[in-house]
């Protein structure tokens, strides 16, 4: 039951999302409306009704929402209750909740400008340390606290580090982005070691996943390396992580 009522809540919120993703990167007003993905015209309150949403069309030239509005959407319905199966009704529920619709606008900017704008990454960062300090002071999860500073001091400093050895493949969003995944990933570990598993499995996994994708779409598109944003491929392998850390640390945290 806690799945199916994410998975709706999921849903409702995506197409608030999907005004971040059109707005925060040309720094336009925030308005109760999606926007035409080929002419910008606004497209009215009923492009806020999730689904049915994905069948309307611009009433000036005719285009469908495309891929952008819908893919939020179900990317942050599909999110939500894998996160409300993986954590319950616990305490780590909201904040989980809260990292996968932030992951979702920075992977949908990222896929479509290759930016991760500092309006949304310094926040999300600022905020996410905030919560983390404060409920595990308040629980006595001294130990969660640590964890999570680690994983963010190692996926950061990894990512950090190839930045400035790579800097054409990896921007600065990227490390900061990574400042954030690794917060996150090691605050679902029992201790630091864990962590730092946690963290080298998140690693493999985007950079596997990122190759596969870069790789793919080049002999698709027959280019010769054309620059792939890697921003969602570092949140999908920290969410993966995320997801998957009981069995990977054959635990029950």
């Amino acid at each position: 039951m806690l799945a199916v009522a994410t998975l709706i809540g999921g849903l409702v919120l995506g197409p608030w999302l999907g005004i971040l993703v059109d707005r925060v990167v040309p720094r336009l007003r925030l308005a109760a409306e999606h926007r035409c993905v080929g002419c910008d015209a606004g497209l009215g309150h009923r492009s806020l009704v999730p689904v049915l949403s994905w069948f309307g069309r611009c009433g000036q030239c005719g285009r469908s929402p495309w891929l952008r509005y819908p893919g939020v959407d179900l990317a942050t319905a599909g999110l939500f209750a894998a996160v409300a199966l993986r954590f319950g009704p616990t305490w780590k529920l909201g904040p989980y909740l809260a990292v996968a619709a932030v992951l979702v606008v920075l992977s949908a900017i990222d896929l479509e400008t290759h930016l991760l704008p500092n309006l949304l990454t310094w926040p999300a960062i600022g905020v996410g340390l905030f919560v983390v300090l404060v409920l595990s002071g308040e629980l006595g999860d001294e130990t969660g606290l640590k964890s999570a500073l680690v994983g963010a001091a190692a996926f950061g400093g990894f990512i950090g580090v190839t930045h400035l050895v790579y800097e054409a493949g990896m921007g600065r969003g990227d490390v900061k982005l990574s400042v954030l995944l690794g917060l996150f990933v090691g605050w679902v570990a029992p201790d630091t070691i864990g962590a730092l598993r946690l963290v080298f499995y998140a690693l493999f996994v985007a950079f596997l996943g990122g190759g596969v994708v870069g790789l793919a779409y080049n002999r698709i598109r027959r280019r010769g390396r054309a620059e792939i944003p890697f921003g969602p491929a570092l949140a999908a392998g920290a969410l993966l992580v995320v997801l998957a850390s009981n069995p990977l640390l054959g635990s029950a945290s």
